[in-house]
Order: C-alpha cells, then structure tokens, then sequence
C-alpha cells in the first residue's frame, strides 16, 4: 500500500509540476486527485435550502483528448436532464427512473462530460448515480421529505462534476409562487451553483428547476440569471436546467439569455413532453409522444465556440417524460 500510494504521489507531483503534454497552462490549474467515498449534509439554515454532497470512492476524471492536445484546444461535454423521479407524473411507473438513470450512466461513459446537470432526484438516485458515473456530486434540496418516489427523502436537483474539484458553492431559494409556502415541508424552487477548479481554472456551473406556471418561471428565470451571474464575478459560467419555459418566451422574459450567452442545446428539436397522459386509457399509459418544446436548456458564455447537439428522445424504451441533452463547449488554449 506504501508502495502505491508513493507512486501515486509521484505522478500528481509530474503532472503538477509539467502539465499534461502539449497542452500549456494544465499544470497551473489540474484537478487534483481525490479520494473517497464521503459525504456531508449542509443542512437548511437562514433561508436556505439543504445541500448534500457526495464523493464515491472510485472518482473518473475525464481526460483531454489527443485531438485536443494537438489542436491546442479544449472539449468541454456539458450535459443536462430531467430524470422524473418522484414527480407524481413518472411515480406510477418506477422502471421510467431506473431506464433514465441508466441513460445518465450510458451518456457518462460514452461522452466524458465534464458536468451533468439533473432535475428531479432523489436523494438515493443521485447517490446511486455519483457512485454509478465516479463523480462528485452536490445536490440542493427543492423538498426535504418526498414520500412520492423518494421514500420520504430529500428530492431536488444536482450536479455531477467529474470534470472538476468544488471550492466553493451557493444554494439560494427562488422567488416562489406562494408567499405562505413552508419550505420544510413544502415544494420550494431553488437553484445551485459550484465554483469548480478545472483544466482551463475555476468555472461556475450551476442548475435549477423552474415552476411549470410561465407567470413564475419569468421572474424565476431572471432571477436565476442575476445570482449566477454576480456569484460567478466574471469566471466562465455554465447556467443548465428545466426552465419551463419556450425560448420565445424566455426570451420575452429575460433577452440576456439570448444576448450574453448560448445555448448548448440545438432548439430545432423539443425537448418536453416525451410522453402524455392518456385518460381513460391505463393500459396506454404512458406513451411515446411527439417532443412539442424546447423547455430544458445549457446556457454557456459566448467565449468559446459552442457545439450544439439535438436532445436524444428515448421512446423505446420510454424512460423519462424529458430527452436527454447535452453539448459542447469549446475553448483555445
């Protein structure tokens, strides 16, 4: 085990030291090697909501490619879904989550993204997904207790970030749609953002879930916007999350979206719904149906050239009443 550990400490000392080949600048700003499994709950306190953290055992950083080097530029996969556990919608049918899961387990291994964004988990999904991809990941409790799908456990959104190291977070409430809401035992929107070291240095990243009501996911988005924003003080900033809201909407609400940044999500394709209900009709229920919206969203900064990608809409087999989105971000060195 000595031998082992010393070799490893060997080789963050090299590449600390010398940067990856070929690729200037890494050296300052690598993520470090962590060790795990941990975990730690931030609990609700001055009007703000729990957060949890985990870290698995078996963390996965992602790696520059050799294209990458040689091009002397950097490939961010940025990913982006709403997993529909514990939503009254997907309750009735458990085996939706667990295929949406195995989506986000697929789509780790497959693209490498450095973030993934996720909406609607719970609190055991998002421990089961950390240890299932090998990344860190921090979540921000939206319901302390959800007896729907989670067993009476914390429900909310997270972010999986194998593609960097957290030095800093924030968790904040949104505006909500009810003024009597009680957050300890109510739905409360909320949004969370991590400062995270990586390749190219610290960068926030940040998601949330806005109301399904338009006349609150105006403001909520807005909202969303200025926070992220004036927390990121002028570092790259990646904005994901379910918003609830068509892009000639958001843009009506909130044009800075449009002006400022770019969305990693080509909007040629819809994005919510996936399936319907159908009344009178349970042994229908659910079904594949036609994306009619572009509601789910991975706004980045307009440095960098963007890659956008069409959302993948699983119908067969179904998985969650979302597709599954994703982008890249490009960056010269």
């Amino acid at each position: 085990m000595r031998r082992v550990r010393a070799t490893l400490a060997v080789a963050v000392i090299m590449i600390m030291a010398f940067g990856l080949a070929g690729i200037p600048g890494y050296a300052e700003s690598a993520p470090p090697v962590t060790s795990g499994p941990t975990t730690r709950v931030i609990e609700a306190a001055d009007g703000k909501p729990m957060v949890l953290e985990y870290t698995p055992a078996n963390v996965q950083r992602p790696q520059p490619s050799a294209s990458s080097r040689a091009a002397a530029l950097l490939e961010i996969p940025i990913q982006h879904y709403n997993i529909c556990a514990g939503n009254d919608s997907c309750v009735e049918h458990p085996v939706l989550k667990d295929r949406a899961k195995n989506l986000v387990a697929f789509f780790k291994g497959t693209d490498s993204p450095w973030f993934i964004s996720l909406n609607e988990v719970c609190r055991q999904d998002f421990e089961d997904l950390v240890t299932r991809t090998g990344s860190p990941g921090t979540m921000v409790v939206s319901l302390p207790e959800n007896t729907n799908d989670c067993g009476g456990e914390p429900f909310g959104s997270a972010i999986l970030h194998p593609g960097g190291v957290k030095v800093d977070g924030i968790a904040r409430y949104l505006p909500s749609r009810d003024e009597g809401l009680d957050c300890t035992v109510d739905e409360c929107r909320t949004m969370l953002c991590l400062k995270l070291q990586t390749y190219i240095g610290v960068m926030t990243v940040c998601t949330t879930h806005l109301e399904n009501e338009e006349e609150w996911a105006r403001p909520q988005a807005a909202e969303y916007l200025v926070m992220a924003t004036a927390y990121a003080a002028g570092q790259a900033r990646v904005l994901a999350g379910d918003f609830n809201l068509l892009p000639v909407d958001l843009r009506d609400a909130v044009p800075a979206y449009f002006t400022g940044m770019q969305d990693l999500v080509a909007q040629d394709k819809g994005t919510m719904p996936t399936w319907k209900d159908h009344d009178g009709e349970p042994e229908t229920y659910p079904r594949a149906a036609t994306p009619d919206g572009h509601v789910d969203y991975i706004w980045v900064d307009r440095t960098g050239k963007p890659t956008t990608k069409a959302p993948y809409c699983p119908t067969d087999p179904l998985a969650s009443d979302h597709c599954y989105t994703s982008g890249t971000w490009v960056h010269t060195l």
